[in-house]
C-alpha cells in the first residue's frame, strides 16, 4: 500500500509537469493540470502527516514530527488506562467468563487425556511413597484401626449376617460341616481319646471287694483283662459318638440339629438386642484393640500394600494405572452428566476467574506500561505502523484524489468568476 500511494504521488507529479509543458500547445490541458497540481499537493501533505506520526520526514528533525515514539510514555499510560477502565471491568468480562462451560471443558479434556494422566500419576506414585514416613503411616493406621474396633457396633452386624445365613439355608450346611469336622477330629485323634477314656473307666479288683470270693477269685482276672476291656469300651464309646454325629448330619429333625438351631436363634437375638452380650463384645473389642495384634496387622498390611503398589506401578498391565484411568474417566463422566454439579462448578469457577482477572488489573496496567517503555522508538514506530499502516496509506490515496478534485473545483470557480 505504501508503494501504491507513493506511485500515485509520482504519477501526479509527472502528469502535472507534462500538462504544464504542453499547455501552450493544448490549452485544454489546464484542467488536468489543475487536477494533478492539487493532487500532488494533497499527496505530499498527507505523506508528511502520515510519516510525521511515526518518524521524522526524510530524517529531518522538524518540530511536532515522530509524534508517537516521542510520546510513548503517554501512549502507554493511555493504553493501560483504557485496558483497566474500559476492558478489564465487571461489565465487560462478567458475562463472558460467567458463561464459560468450565466443567464441560474439563470433562472433555479429562476424557481425552485419561490414559496419559493415569500413566504420569502411576510413575509419580513411587516418589510419593518414598517420601512418606513409615512410622507415621503405621501410627495412623494403628490408631484408625483401634478407633474403629472400639467404636464398631459388631453385635448387630454379626446378628444380621447370621440371619442372612439362615434365610439362605446355609445354617444347615454349617451344622453339617461342624459335625463332619468334629467326627474327623475324633478320628484323627482316636488313639489319644481312646486312651484317655480307658484310663477313666473304673475297672479294678477293688470294685469286687464286697463280693464273696470276688476279690480273691475274679479280681486278679479282672486286673489282667482290664486294659483290653477298657480299650474295647472306649472304642465303642467313640464309635457311638461318631454314629450319633453321622445321624445328626443326615436327619433333618435330629435333636442335635434342633438344639443347634435354637441356640443359633437365641444367639442372633442376643447379638442384636442383649445389653449383656453387647457389653461382653465391647469388652472383647477393647481387649483386641489394645493388643499387639493390631500393630502387627498394620505393619504387615502397610508393607504388603506398599510392595504391591511399587511392584504394580512398574508393570505394563498396572492395576493401579487402570484404576486411576477408570477414576479419571468416571470423574469426566460425572462432570458431563451431572447437570447440577456442572452448573455449580461453572458458577464457582466463573466467579473465581473473574475475581482473579479484576484483581490483576494493577498488574496488567504495570505490564502494559513497562512493555511499551521497554521498546525503543524505532521498534515502537514499526509495531504501530505495522498495525495501522495499511489504513494510513489509504489516507494518502484519498488525499491525492480529493486534492485533485478540489484543484479542479478551484480552477473552475476562478474560470467562472472571470
Amino acid at each position: 500500500m505504501r508503494l501504491i500511494a507513493t506511485g500515485a504521488l509520482v504519477f501526479c507529479a509527472v502528469m502535472m509537469t507534462v500538462c504544464r509543458l504542453l499547455e501552450p500547445v493544448q490549452p485544454w490541458l489546464v484542467w488536468p493540470r489543475a487536477f494533478f497540481e492539487a493532487a500532488t499537493v494533497g499527496a505530499m501533505a498527507d505523506w508528511f502527516a502520515v510519516v510525521a506520526l511515526f518518524r521524522h520526514p526524510m530524517g529531518l528533525p522538524i518540530p511536532h514530527t515522530a509524534i508517537l515514539p516521542k510520546n510513548k510514555g503517554r501512549v502507554a499510560e493511555s493504553l493501560a488506562a483504557f485496558m483497566e477502565t474500559s476492558f478489564l471491568t465487571e461489565q465487560q468480562l462478567g458475562p463472558k467468563f460467567r458463561g464459560v462451560d468450565y466443567a464441560g471443558f474439563a470433562s472433555r479434556w479429562l476424557a481425552e487425556h485419561a490414559g496419559m494422566l493415569a500413566e504420569k500419576a502411576s510413575h509419580f506414585v513411587p516418589h510419593i511413597l518414598s517420601g512418606i514416613s513409615d512410622d507415621e503411616i503405621l501410627s495412623l493406621l494403628g490408631e484408625r484401626a483401634r478407633d474403629w474396633i472400639r467404636k464398631a457396633d459388631v453385635g448387630p452386624i454379626v446378628g444380621e449376617g447370621l440371619e442372612v445365613v439362615i434365610q439362605n439355608g446355609r445354617d444347615r450346611e454349617i451344622f453339617v460341616s461342624v459335625l463332619q469336622a468334629s467326627r474327623q477330629l475324633i478320628e484323627d485323634h482316636r488313639s489319644t481319646i481312646q486312651s484317655k477314656i480307658s484310663r477313666e473307666i473304673p475297672l479294678s479288683s477293688e470294685m469286687l471287694g464286697s463280693l464273696p470270693f470276688g476279690k480273691d477269685l475274679v479280681g486278679p482276672l479282672l486286673d489282667q483283662w482290664r486294659e483290653k476291656i477298657a480299650c474295647a469300651v472306649a472304642g465303642k464309646t467313640i464309635e457311638k459318638v461318631q454314629a450319633a454325629l453321622d445321624e445328626a448330619s443326615c436327619e433333618p429333625d435330629n435333636p442335635l440339629w434342633r438344639s443347634f438351631d435354637e441356640r443359633l436363634q437365641k444367639l442372633i437375638i442376643n447379638l442384636k438386642s442383649s445389653p449383656e452380650m453387647a457389653a461382653k463384645i465391647r469388652s472383647l473389642q477393647g481387649s483386641f484393640a489394645d493388643s499387639q495384634v493390631v500393630d502387627d496387622f498394620a505393619i504387615k498390611a502397610w508393607q504388603e500394600l506398599k510392595a504391591f503398589i511399587l511392584r504394580d506401578c512398574t508393570s505394563e498391565d498396572s492395576a493401579t494405572r487402570q484404576k486411576l484411568e477408570e477414576a479419571i474417566l468416571s470423574a469426566s463422566h460425572q462432570l458431563s452428566e451431572n447437570q447440577t454439579a456442572r452448573m455449580d462448578i461453572n458458577a464457582f469457577l466463573g466467579e473465581q476467574v473473574l475475581a482473579a482477572l479484576l484483581a490483576a488489573r494493577p498488574q496488567s496496567r504495570e505490564l502494559i506500561i513497562s512493555t511499551i517503555d521497554a521498546w525503543d522508538e524505532k521498534e515502537m514506530a514499526d509495531k504501530l505502523e505495522g498495525t495501522v499502516g495499511r489504513d494510513l496509506q489509504f489516507i494518502r490515496l484519498n488525499g491525492t484524489i480529493v486534492g485533485g478534485i478540489i484543484g479542479v473545483l478551484i480552477h473552475a470557480t476562478f474560470a467562472l468568476v472571470g
